[in-house]
């Protein structure tokens, strides 16, 4: 939460961090942007692929730490995904458009 001078609020930076995030399959697929890429590597001073091999969850729990509190410092977000599950929500095929037959396919055994 911002104030209304612009000064992040106390309540946003002192609310305790989850010990567990729910994330979709999509979102467990998705690379994270340079920026997060290159900003891990930095706190972690080693390449991103060794965390990536090392620390798959603790980066997808990071995201996930960071999409929902935006606010937060990056470094303790970091610290505070180490402890943290990951819920990986389970994917609904019917939901998925792409999956539909198309009406304009012929009957089947014509």
């Amino acid at each position: 939460m911002t104030s209304e001078n612009g000064n992040q609020s106390t309540l946003d930076l002192d609310q305790a961090l989850p010990d567990e995030v729910t994330v979709s399959g999509a979102f467990t697929r998705r690379l994270p942007s340079q920026r997060l890429i290159d900003t891990l590597a930095k706190i972690e001073s080693m390449q991103f692929s060794d965390l990536a091999t090392n620390q798959p969850f603790r980066i997808i729990a990071f995201r996930a730490l960071l999409r929902d509190y935006p606010n937060r410092d990056v470094t303790s977000l970091w610290l505070a995904a180490y402890d943290v599950e990951v819920n990986v929500e389970e994917e609904n095929p019917t939901e998925d458009k792409s999956l539909m037959l198309s009406s304009t396919l012929p009957p089947i055994g014509a």
